[in-house]
């Protein structure tokens, strides 16, 4: 069984959430069953409201996240900034990454990744609108702004919203 953890916050653009949980969710169900888990986490594990205003359900708390992963993915949304700021989201996506296999974000969560330390020294991308505050923000960073994501290593990024269903 192959654990997929989206992490969710507060005005995270649904489809950043919904789209990659919808295609482990139909792998799975093409492969008969068995093959993928999707949590979707936030740090509380009470509804969160998106940024669309619709209310998502998370299946539990950050701190509820225990054992291995085999994915992490990382959404965006234009609540990315208060993200960011959230000291304690940002340990806990730098510490869940350590014992994942491989580690995603879809839009501006590469924000949270290079926020979290993640993406130095790395190849990533964003939206396009946002990949020269990336590389202004993080120049550690060698953001490319042509691809619909990029992988480097066991990390991924996607750019646009629907980009991360892409990845």
């Amino acid at each position: 069984m192959r654990r997929i953890v989206i992490a969710a916050f507060p005005g995270v653009q649904t489809l950043d959430v919904v789209g990659p949980a919808e295609v482990f969710s139909t792998a799975d169900r093409l492969a008969s069953g068995g093959e993928y888990a999707v949590e979707v986490v936030a740090a509380s594990g009470g509804a969160l409201t998106t940024g669309s205003g619709l209310q998502l359900l998370p299946h539990r708390s950050l701190t509820g996240v225990r054992g291995p992963i085999d994915t992490l993915m990382v959404a965006g949304g234009t609540g990315v900034a208060d993200a960011m700021a959230d000291e304690r989201l940002v340990r806990w996506i730098r510490s869940a990454a350590s014992r994942a296999r491989r580690v995603a974000s879809v839009c501006n969560g590469a924000f949270l990744l290079a926020e979290a330390g993640l993406l130095d020294e790395r190849r990533a991308t964003t939206h396009w609108a946002a990949c020269a505050e990336l590389q202004r923000r993080y120049p550690a960073v060698a953001v490319e702004d042509a691809p619909i994501f990029v992988r480097d290593g066991d990390v991924y990024t996607s750019a646009g919203v629907t980009a991360g269903i892409d990845l």
